[in-house]
């Protein structure tokens, strides 16, 4: 991605003109990190705030019972980090696949909220739907069944499309389905057996999205 891209997707992601998204984009740098690299280790004290371009960051904890448990993933136009001031870090925070951020200190982008309206407007409204999306997985996770919920993963991974490429890895989808790798398999091979879902190894995809919708009970 070259900087006239990444300078495109800031505009799109805080709502903000050429100059704001060019304030934004000289104070960043931008990083790749390869599949399962941790960004930041549980416990850190952090001083960065990560705006995700490609990819998927997966923040994870190890529950009570010593299984390593999904806290929240971040897409594309999405942030995490050290909000508003440097932080001890309660997850581990772990690329997904190959990601592709922009970092930038926390300090840097307090200073440029404070002096553009249109970037604070815009990473208010960032966060406003990181918000919602995190209660609609709280939601799901008190009422959802878990074949419910990885039938929520799959749709939300498809975005308004048909097709996930490439096709969802069965115990990455149970980590965000928040169950296990047996259940999300079985759950998989339940909608391929009822001509729900087709998956070959480029992409998994859905042929009935009504019925996929009518299953998230």
């Amino acid at each position: 991605m070259d900087r006239d891209e990444r300078l495109a997707a800031l505009s799109s992601f805080f709502a903000c003109g050429p100059a704001e998204a060019e304030r934004l984009g000289d104070a960043m740098a931008f990083v790749v990190y390869r599949h399962n690299q941790i960004l930041v280790h549980q416990g850190d004290i952090g001083a960065k705030v990560w705006i995700v371009l490609e990819g998927q960051a997966q923040l994870k904890v190890i529950g009570s019972d010593g299984q390593v448990q999904l806290l929240m993933a971040h897409g594309p136009g999405e942030l995490f980090g050290a909000l508003p001031h440097e932080r001890v870090f309660v997850s581990d925070v772990v690329a997904r696949d190959r990601i592709a951020v922009l970092e930038i200190p926390s300090s840097k982008l307090g200073v440029l909220v404070q002096e553009e309206a249109r970037i604070g407007s815009g990473l208010a409204m960032i966060l406003a739907r990181q918000y919602h999306a995190a209660l609609d997985r709280m939601a799901a996770r008190i009422t959802l069944s878990a074949t419910g919920r990885v039938c929520a993963e799959l749709l939300n991974a498809a975005g308004g499309g048909d097709f996930i490429s490439p096709p969802p890895v069965v115990a990455a989808l149970g980590l965000m389905a928040q169950t296990t790798r047996e259940t999300a398999s079985r759950a998989i091979n339940g909608l391929e057996r009822r001509g729900i879902v087709q998956r070959d190894a480029e992409r998994l995809t859905i042929v009935s999205r009504r019925m996929l919708e009518e299953l998230i009970v």
